[in-house]
């Protein structure tokens, strides 16, 4: 999807186990089509949506690694604008480790840059050995309900969408997935070091990520963090009217490239 030709590339990148359409009421956003931004660019995970399922070693980086080729050769451009949610944060805190060129512009959401404790990267292997042999997430209402934080009329709306998206997902890429991530280091360091345009979203219904650690985030960024009221953990998808004009003023503040 191109906007302006001339402007910045953006890279969504998005949360975990869902696909690239959980972007879908961000791109339909006149703050984001306005934004002084180029191609827009989605994908899906290993084994979630329509990328195939991955007998590499399960990373983060090979993901990163993947996407900035990937941004590089469909742009013509050597730098975006990297946009991750949850997962996809990761993803794009892996991208600015071991491609910093390739980092115009940072925008976080619903994620954190600290490792697993021992605790949740036991939790993450062991669902990792339960869902690999299945056909599908078994009870995919019930992960979708900690990633909704709205409340009100719009709840049952949101999490019958986001139960859908889990529904379609594979139990193999699912286990792929929950490996990444158990697999990731401590980041923090890593955006400490950067110096580009970037801001930190955190929504105050968000029961999977924590405003502490989007706090720590916003602080190695040296930028403020942006509070969502009555907002989960798929800020761009409950309130992408919320979210795009982070997106367009982060945009705004990369120099043309």
């Amino acid at each position: 999807m191109t906007l302006i030709p001339q402007g910045t590339p953006v890279v969504l990148v998005n949360a975990f186990p869902l696909d690239r359409s959980q972007w879908e009421p961000l791109l339909a956003e006149p703050a984001l089509r306005d934004a002084p931004i180029g191609d827009i660019l989605t994908f899906d995970m290993p084994g979630l949506g329509d990328m195939p399922a991955s007998q590499e070693e399960p990373s983060l980086e090979l993901v990163a690694d993947g996407a900035v080729a990937a941004m590089r050769e469909v742009t013509g451009h050597t730098a975006a604008l990297w946009v991750g949610c949850s997962m996809g944060g990761y993803v794009a805190m892996a991208v600015a480790q071991r491609h910093a060129d390739a980092v115009a512009g940072l925008v976080l959401l619903g994620t954190k840059a600290t490792a697993d404790d021992a605790a949740a990267r036991a939790g993450r292997l062991e669902t990792a050995a339960r869902m690999e042999a299945l056909e599908h997430a078994p009870d995919p209402a019930a992960m979708a309900e900690p990633l909704v934080g709205t409340r009100g009329a719009r709840r049952e709306e949101l999490l019958a969408d986001v139960t859908r998206i889990i529904a379609r997902q594979g139990g193999s890429g699912i286990a792929w997935g929950q490996r990444a991530m158990a697999a990731r280091p401590d980041r923090l360091a890593v955006l400490a070091g950067l110096d580009v345009p970037a801001a930190v979203v955190w929504g105050t219904e968000d029961a999977v990520s924590s405003q502490a650690a989007s706090e720590a985030m916003a602080t190695a960024l040296h930028v403020p963090l942006t509070v969502l009221d009555g907002v989960g953990h798929l800020a761009a998808f409950e309130a992408p009217a919320q979210v795009a004009p982070v997106v367009a003023d982060v945009a705004a503040r990369i120099p043309y490239l």
